[in-house]
């Protein structure tokens, strides 16, 4: 029962995200175009800049050095206006820990975001907002946290150049809600950011090069963490709005989260 008063609200949002599609289908038609905001489509890792309406759906196989972990994750965007949108994630983890000790599935920490655009011409585009991480892990299973909400101001920036578009995002963890003083003199804040391209090789297709990295800038825990991403998304059918995406990821710096992960993803956009 307690589980599922954690996924409830998960549940409310990406309820009302259904609920209002055949709305957002129409109003989406209207984005992008009048505002003068440009189109960018969503790599593997990171997220596109632009505001839109649409289901994401990404499977991960995590190769870890103390666990291997499979992570499914739903995600929801809805715009509520031509220059915003409003997005919910919703991970759940299974982790097979390499010691022996038994399997662990758990939620890991759902984040919800405020994402606001603003097109400075029409191939070039700004965003900014701020995502909240919210406490619907288990620490005690090692599957994100039960105790720790995450503010996370962020920056994103998109442009397109012919056939290529690129991507680049930063984001800065401020963690709250810890009771302890000693835990929170203690607590890391983490920088994050991401650059991706992609490189649309027919009218349907495209490849995908990315970036995604984590460094402590306040903590005991100097790490900093690069991963390459490399892999192609496509659509199957020209009249249905569905993607299909798939790409392999390793470590680049001797600083490492995993030995390699694999992501299969599906985007419907309405």
């Amino acid at each position: 029962m307690e589980q599922f008063w954690k996924i409830f609200p998960c549940l409310v949002v990406l309820g009302s995200v259904f609920l209002q599609s055949a709305v957002s289908n129409t109003f989406a038609d209207e984005i992008n175009t009048s505002s003068g905001i440009p189109e960018l489509a969503d790599p593997l890792i990171a997220e596109s800049p632009t505001p839109d309406n649409g289901l994401r759906f990404n499977y991960f196989f995590v190769d870890k050095l103390d666990a291997n972990e499979r992570i499914a994750n739903l995600e929801a965007e809805l715009a509520i206006s031509s220059y915003a949108s409003i997005e919910f994630n919703v991970p759940y983890t299974f982790r097979d820990p390499s010691d022996g000790s038994g399997s662990t599935d758990n939620l890991d920490v759902a984040e919800l975001a405020l994402k606001i655009a603003h097109g400075l011409t029409g191939n070039v585009i700004i965003s900014g907002g701020l995502e909240l991480g919210l406490p619907t892990g288990d620490d005690t299973k090692g599957i994100g946290s039960n105790n720790k909400i995450i503010i996370t101001p962020f920056l994103g920036f998109g442009a397109k150049i012919g056939a290529l578009e690129a991507i680049a995002f930063l984001g800065f963890g401020f963690p709250t809600n810890q009771q302890d003083p000693e835990e929170r003199a203690d607590e890391d804040l983490e920088l994050e950011y991401n650059l991706a391209f992609a490189y649309w090789f027919m009218p349907e297709a495209r490849a995908i090069v990315e970036f995604d990295a984590e460094m402590i800038v306040k903590g005991d825990d100097n790490e900093g963490v690069v991963n390459l991403t490399l892999g192609l998304i496509g659509a199957p059918d020209d009249n249905v709005p569905l993607e299909i995406g798939g790409g392999v990821s390793f470590p680049i710096t001797a600083d490492k989260e995993f030995d390699s992960r694999v992501i299969l993803s599906l985007l419907y956009e309405f």
